[in-house]
């Protein structure tokens, strides 16, 4: 509304005028006793502020604020300058003035100043929230599900953009104690309970969900009372979600099944985690995957060197465009199926970790490319720990629980990439090795979810494997985090398994889908029983019957304590590197019976 220019001449202002008002008041208001009695201190107090005024009002640039939408912290920039100048003012006088200058002066002209300087602005900000108040009749009336601090950024956000069409009516907390209280001049209407009620009594049109900190049990609560209303509902994304990211309007989004999915938050260390890898050079194998790119992102919010390998070049040109903002990173197109090539990338780039995350993952079709999963999963990871050297510290790989008791080829790699990191470290080869195995995880490419969103949009009924198939979910962000305080745990090796809640049915994961997407499963949306697929099991397990897991100082973090998944470490390695290059010379191979076959002679894994 005002110009800079104006802005700065009326906080000049304030300290000019201060000391001429607060000699009038000092004097009942008797301007001539001011002009003749104390004419020098009048001259000296008005120079010495006006002076002192105008170099704090460049130092804090007070008069770039915004005025409409001077907060707390505005406010408290200008307390600094008034004192300031209040403190260098009384010192000035003291020290050099000879002459008759009132003490009450000192007492008076701050506070002159600073009213001069605030009233402007909240007479400002007091029209303009008027005027949008007058603006937003016309735009949909939210209540925002949490009076904390996340709802209260939120109301702010919506209250500065009137583009975003959304006037806030009120607020919605179980807080007892917030019940009735404003916020911002918002009442707080009741608890989560009422809110079907307060929805229909104040013609409700959007809810916003604010509470990122909240379990499944309070999310899955909410969805329950608001998706029967029929009206737009806006979530904030959960505590890992929203690591490294700020809390604003834009990171809200409809209801996903992550948010039924997810577990109650664990408390998340960022500055140990942070702490622990800071200043060191990380070098992520298939880092434009799910897992992968996740890793590489809350790593970037770190101080470290971020090495990025992965064989899809754009996903590495896109991914470096994201995270080269954050800090410094090394964007790699390359494959850990070439042993010459991880080799030289640790002796180029002398990593001090590895996050081994490259493989494939996907059960039904490695049953078709048995080759491909021995040489990504086997031979890859044998590549990355061959090339480490005496450099790295430590390697962490990513497994699945498609790893214990293993009924396919994927599931059988994988096992296998855990024995050759088990074995390694029997072998003491020197660095640390470390495996996290965890099950499904929502948000990954391929994974059921989008396939069924992709059926949906098709008009095409939801394709269900088995309707007594149960698996492990976890959200890619929580995965990763865990991942991350894992490889903190395991400074001495060994095998990690992340908590993943409880095995959930399938076709309750199908129903909640739809129920999400405005659709009722069987009526407005069929589903077709396809039947379980080659190498797929009715159940997954995290660990296997004979293996023995105990607690860790995180609480949902378990390790495999009596982990016998190794054989000599010579024989294993002829083992892998005969096939390899049997199938690389195109000799025909039963890659699959080749490696049970090879466990069945040296152990009884």
């Amino acid at each position: 509304m005002f110009s800079t220019r104006i802005k700065f001449i009326i906080d000049f202002l304030a300290f000019f005028l201060a000391t001429i008002i607060a000699l009038w008041l000092r004097l009942d208001l008797n301007i001539y006793t001011v002009i003749n009695r104390y004419q020098q201190a009048l001259f000296w107090g008005t120079l010495v502020n006006s002076i002192l005024g105008l170099f704090f009002i460049f130092y804090y640039q007070t008069y770039r604020q915004i005025w409409r939408y001077t907060s707390f912290r505005e406010i408290i920039q200008l307390i600094k300058a008034v004192l300031l100048v209040t403190a260098f003012f009384i010192a000035i006088i003291l020290l050099f003035f000879r002459g008759n200058f009132p003490r009450s002066v000192f007492f008076l002209s701050p506070i002159i100043s600073f009213g001069i300087m605030l009233i402007p602005r909240f007479i400002i900000g007091y029209y303009s929230e008027r005027s949008l108040s007058i603006l937003k009749k016309d735009t949909k009336k939210a209540l925002i599900v949490g009076a904390g601090d996340a709802g209260e950024k939120i109301y702010r956000e919506i209250n500065r953009h009137i583009e975003l069409g959304y006037r806030v009516v009120g607020f919605v907390d179980d807080d007892a104690r917030k019940i009735n209280s404003h916020l911002h001049g918002i009442r707080v209407l009741g608890k989560i309970d009422k809110l079907p009620e307060i929805v229909k009594k104040k013609n409700i049109d959007t809810v916003v969900v604010a509470i990122p900190s909240a379990g499944r049990k309070i999310i899955q609560r909410v969805y329950d009372l608001v998706s029967p209303l029929k009206i737009e509902t806006l979530v904030m994304p959960g505590i890992y979600e929203l690591i490294g990211k700020k809390i604003s309007f834009d990171i809200l989004r409809p209801f996903k099944m992550e948010d039924l999915l997810s577990r109650d938050p664990v408390f998340f260390d960022m500055q140990k985690v942070a702490a622990y890898f800071s200043g060191k050079r990380i070098l992520i194998t298939g880092a434009c995957g799910s897992i992968g790119s996740e890793i590489s992102r809350q790593l970037a919010i770190s101080e470290v060197e971020l090495i990025l390998l992965d064989n899809n070049e754009t996903g590495i040109f896109d991914l470096n465009n994201e995270l080269s903002i954050l800090t410094q990173v090394h964007p790699l197109v390359g494959d850990i199926r070439c042993l010459g090539r991880m080799k030289n990338i640790v002796k180029i780039y002398h990593p001090n970790m590895i996050f081994h995350a490259a493989a494939y993952k996907h059960v039904p079709l490695m049953e078709d490319n048995h080759e491909e999963a021995f040489l990504t999963n086997i031979v890859g990871t044998l590549n990355c720990i061959e090339a480490m050297g005496e450099e790295v510290e430590k390697l962490v790989a990513i497994s699945t629980d498609k790893a214990v008791e293993p009924e396919n080829m994927m599931g059988l790699s994988k096992k296998m990439a855990e024995i050759l990191i088990s074995s390694s470290i029997k072998s003491k080869l020197g660095s640390k090795m470390v495996v996290v195995r965890f099950g499904n995880v929502l948000g990954s490419r391929g994974n059921v979810l989008e396939v069924w969103k992709s059926q949906l949009q098709k008009n095409q009924p939801l394709t269900i494997t088995d309707p007594a198939m149960k698996r492990y979910f976890m959200t890619t962000q929580e995965a990763v985090t865990l991942v991350l305080e894992a490889s903190l745990l395991g400074d001495n090796g060994g095998t990690y398994v992340l908590k993943m809640g409880e095995l959930i049915p399938i076709l309750d994961m199908a129903k909640e889908f739809c129920k999400i997407q405005g659709y009722d499963l069987g009526k407005d949306v069929q589903y077709e029983v396809t039947g379980i697929r080659s190498g797929e099991k009715i159940i997954e397990k995290l660990w296997e019957d004979d293996e023995k897991v105990s607690d860790t100082a995180h609480q949902k973090i378990l390790k495999i304590v009596n982990n016998t998944d190794s054989l000599p470490w010579d024989d294993l390695v002829q083992f892998v590197r005969d096939l390899e290059m049997r199938i690389l010379e195109g000799n025909p191979v039963q890659v699959k019976n080749e490696v049970i076959n090879f466990l069945k002679r040296n152990s009884e894994i």
